[in-house]
């Protein structure tokens, strides 16, 4: 019986000791993460170039020679193109009558069109106005839906992601061939203060010159995490910023740098800023350079572990830069969605 009670007594006593390196282990990594953030963003923050303006002032960008129109807005005619347009939606019945009228008054300017609609996670009437349109204009209007996704996709953009993928391949089977494709978000293209000439902007320029025409707003520029330019923001502003002030680093600082400071309104004089990425509510693309190969994805396959969401126009457009050769993406400051 001593025997045992001994053997018990230096198991306990082992299994404390264990505990006791498991939790110094531990601490220490902890600790060792804190300082190696700590010097992470410290030197983030001494060595990487801030800009002092908004992206569209600063001199890395305006010393570029920009595209050139070559024609001018009313002797733009489409009457001889195909546009398809798509747009994903989720509890924007509210928001469909005005989205209709401006994309109506943008089906107008082409001699053939197709709308593809894509619905899920709704609770209000959104489906409902979705299959009305359909009804009404059936040559054109297409709705697919996918039911609740939020419970097979947890995250948001996963699912936009998945919606977006799943409409460009119905395009795609239904139309071979198309001159180009219009993706826009319902909300901010339901705007009232939306203006067909504001549109027709993107079609002064030569064709063969350009990938993607991206929107702006009357307002402030809101999509800085779709925004790619280099080496103003080459990368995910949030990602960097939430990889940078774990604990408790302040992340005011980093979003003043990297995100507010960008955000500021684009005059319309402005002439096209060439990017890597940007949406900003609504991108038209030249359908002659968007390969078949390229999709939308919500994940970050650098963090897939952590579930980190990435923008997912991100991917896409660096994937159709890949096999574009001369024809950039731009933002267009006079094509105001909103």
């Amino acid at each position: 019986m001593r025997l045992r009670r001994g053997k018990r007594s230096i198991n306990f006593l082992c299994l404390i000791r264990w505990s006791i390196v498991l939790c110094c282990v531990f601490i220490s990594i902890v600790i060792l993460h804190i300082l190696s953030t700590v010097i992470s963003y410290h030197y983030f923050t001494h060595t990487f170039q801030f800009s002092n303006v908004s992206f569209w002032k600063d001199d890395r960008v305006t010393s570029k020679t920009p595209l050139l129109p070559n024609t001018e807005i009313e002797k733009v005619n489409l009457t001889n193109s195909t546009i398809v347009i798509t747009a994903c939606c989720r509890n924007v019945r509210r928001n469909l009558p005005g989205f209709q009228r401006n994309i109506q008054s943008i089906t107008k300017l082409f001699g053939n069109y197709r709308i593809y609609l894509g619905e899920s996670d709704s609770d209000d009437e959104t489906l409902t106005y979705l299959n009305q349109w359909k009804n009404n204009d059936s040559d054109h209007v297409r709705v697919y839906t996918y039911g609740q996704q939020r419970w097979k996709l947890m995250s948001r953009t996963n699912r936009i992601a998945f919606c977006r993928n799943n409409l460009l391949t119905e395009a795609r089977k239904e139309m071979p061939s198309f001159d180009y494709y219009f993706v826009v978000d319902v909300d901010v293209g339901s705007s009232s203060s939306f203006e067909i000439r504001d549109f027709l902007s993107n079609f002064i320029y030569p064709s063969s010159s350009w990938l993607a025409m991206t929107a702006t707003q009357r307002a402030e520029y809101y999509d800085i995490w779709a925004l790619r330019i280099s080496p103003i923001l080459p990368f995910d502003c949030w990602k960097k910023i939430k990889e940078l002030t774990s604990y408790f680093i302040d992340q005011s600082y980093l979003i003043d740098r990297l995100v507010k400071i960008h955000q500021k309104s684009i005059p319309r004089h402005v002439p096209l800023i060439e990017v890597q990425s940007a949406f900003g509510g609504a991108a038209l693309y030249n359908g002659k350079y968007l390969n078949k190969h390229c999709s939308y994805n919500g994940n970050d396959q650098e963090r897939q572990l952590t579930f980190y969401s990435q923008c997912e126009h991100v991917p896409f457009h660096s994937c159709i830069q890949k096999y574009a050769k001369q024809q950039k993406i731009y933002i267009n400051p006079v094509f105001q969605i909103c």
